[in-house]
């Protein structure tokens, strides 16, 4: 009698565990996790355009080259069309018999933190060339007093959500634990009146405490992850200096008649969405230091697209974002490397 109530009672948790994992998976079909995989949330919420590139198997070596594009905004799909334009440049030069397949992961307001992390992500990928450009994305994190700040970013709601998401490899398996977590972490935020900045823009509240730049060592661990992945694999690492162009002896103050000193494109960005444009600028500079440093340590091959590109108004829609000139002369300075340096050959 007492083994078949201990097996009824058995069978009876098993059963009432599994009909709470499958309403609670339910549950979470309506904010976007998929219901087998509720681990992909970590794509379809946050890296979404990695989706198609997850599915492909990606050699190097073979008689397509391929390459991945990392990066913020500046080389992303969506404003410049980089990897369409480095592969009709490089096609001309190389002739009909050339074959190159551009994998673009760049994201407008991606830092080094998402690029190091979607780079891990493609641990079965293996690539010819890896090219990265991102340099900007980071101040927006340094607009916070210095005791709220966290070396992680998750004093950034995004990366809270990321790191959170990725506490738990057992998504998959079980929800349970990890809607425990967020319960918890919802608690604690409460009861401890948690702030939060946004990825997107800045708290005019805050914007004071940009001019101390704290992401130069988060920076930096990031960037030498990323270094560190390509040497593991075997992939040739590109990084670039970030180009940016700040109108001289201007004061922008993210009104539109800053605007009257670029290049009048249809898509810009004011520069108060990183910080004032004083503390942008000193965060721009300090990663390029920590950048050229590591190019020093690592030796990777390193292209000063800072010095390269011109500080002329018609080449920047705004400090950073490049103007159609721009951009053209942006990707004849990749493809003028590649070949000189026979990277793709």
């Amino acid at each position: 009698m007492k083994l078949r109530y201990t097996l009824f009672s058995g069978i009876f948790a098993l059963t009432l565990l599994l009909i709470t994992e499958l309403l609670l998976r339910m549950g979470l079909t309506f904010f976007g996790y998929p219901f087998l995989r509720p681990a992909d949330y970590l794509f379809t919420r946050f890296y979404d355009n990695m989706q198609e590139l997850r599915t492909k198997e990606v050699r190097r070596g073979g008689p397509v080259k391929s390459v991945l594009i990392l990066g913020g905004s500046v080389v992303s799909a969506p404003f410049s069309h980089m990897e369409s334009r480095l592969d009709t440049i490089l096609r001309k030069h190389y002739g009909p018999g050339a074959d190159f397949a551009f994998y673009n992961i760049a994201c407008p307001g991606h830092t080094s933190l998402d690029n190091a992390l979607k780079y891990s992500l493609l641990e079965d990928h293996r690539f010819d060339l890896v090219i990265y450009y991102e340099a900007i994305n980071e101040n927006r994190a340094n607009n916070i007093p210095p005791a709220l700040f966290s070396d992680d970013y998750t004093h950034m709601r995004w990366y809270h959500d990321i790191h959170l998401l990725r506490a738990h490899p057992e998504l998959n398996f079980t929800v349970i634990p990890y809607l425990i977590h967020i319960a918890a972490s919802h608690l604690r935020d409460r009861l401890i009146h948690q702030t939060y900045i946004s990825m997107e823009q800045v708290d005019p509240q805050f914007e004071q405490y940009g001019a101390d730049i704290k992401t130069g060592a988060s920076y930096r661990k990031n960037m030498e992850q990323i270094i560190q992945i390509a040497r593991k694999r075997g992939d040739r690492l590109l990084l670039m200096s970030y180009a940016s162009y700040f109108p001289p002896h201007v004061i922008l103050t993210g009104e539109q008649q800053d605007m009257d000193h670029f290049a009048g494109c249809r898509f810009a960005s004011p520069t108060l969405i990183w910080g004032r444009p004083e503390n942008v600028k000193k965060g721009i500079d300090v990663h390029n230091a920590i950048l050229r440093s590591l190019v020093r340590q690592y030796r990777p091959m390193f292209l000063d697209m800072e010095a390269r590109m011109p500080k002329e108004q018609n080449l920047f829609c705004d400090v950073c974002h490049l103007s159609e000139p721009g951009a053209q002369r942006f990707a004849h300075e990749i493809v003028e490397f590649i070949i000189r340096h026979k990277i793709l050959e």
